[in-house]
């Protein structure tokens, strides 16, 4: 039997900055890329129409939190996927509308997915300078007990975003057993920040694939892709292949 592969991205899609020239680059990456899961950070309205119409199998959360419109949601194939439930968990996030935002997806087999994301605080938050503490230590170990209360060990669990960090938060979610999708693959993870050549602020990972339980990553990249010189954001999205056995 073989196993079930599918494509999944992760992208901040930089809210509603420069987005009229923005609109085409993302509209061609989606195209030519077609995940069949998507999670994005910095949502809003009209890209989640570009998503629909460009994408017009894909489905979404429909939920009247305002959070699933104004900061992220999961988009995933419903040729592939069909939704069993979903909810928005409050994990510390310091801002307003951002949650673990968490779907539970049914396969062809009916065996099931549990998909997450997030987009935690940004790195000078209060208690990033003053207290010497970064506040996203604190979201991810919140959002590791409240992964650990929806889905037992034995069900494929991903969680992907904006995590805003590259060493504390990460350890944390580390030992809480998850894997990113470059070491899982023996890789060195790649700058996701800034896309744009240029920019005054400094190169970082900020955005993370991370699985745990059965389900293993196959092929991963941080996608450069332009249009007319353009970039749809300013992050890079990352691209990962992911196997089920």
């Amino acid at each position: 039997m073989h196993p079930f592969t599918f494509l999944a991205c992760t992208y901040n899609l930089w809210g509603s900055s420069r987005w009229d020239e923005r609109r085409r680059p993302l509209q061609r990456f989606l195209e030519v890329n077609r995940p069949d899961v998507l999670c994005p950070q910095e949502l809003t309205t009209e890209a989640c129409g570009l998503i629909g119409d460009t994408l017009p199998w894909i489905r979404r959360v429909d939920d009247p939190f305002p959070g699933w419109i104004e900061e992220g949601n999961i988009f995933w194939n419903s040729d592939l996927f069909e939704l069993v439930n979903s909810g928005a968990e409050d994990v510390g996030i310091l801002e307003e509308d951002r949650r673990l935002f968490w779907v539970r997806l049914r396969t062809e087999s009916g065996s099931t997915l549990v998909v997450s994301t997030a987009h935690f605080s940004w790195m000078w938050e209060p208690g990033d300078l003053g207290e010497w503490v970064t506040v996203r230590v604190d979201e991810a170990r919140a959002t590791a007990v409240s992964l650990d209360g929806l889905v037992p060990p034995d069900e494929p669990l991903l969680f992907m975003g904006d995590l805003n960090d590259c060493l504390y938060a990460i350890d944390v979610l580390r030992d809480a057993g998850f894997e990113d999708s470059f070491r899982a693959l023996g890789r060195v993870p790649v700058i996701t920040h800034p896309a744009r050549p240029g920019s005054e602020e400094p190169p970082t990972v900020l955005d993370w694939m991370m699985h745990r339980g059965p389900i293993r990553p196959t092929l991963t990249s941080a996608v450069d892709f332009f249009v007319d010189e353009t970039a749809p954001s300013v992050h890079k999205p990352i691209l990962t292949a992911y196997s089920i056995p």
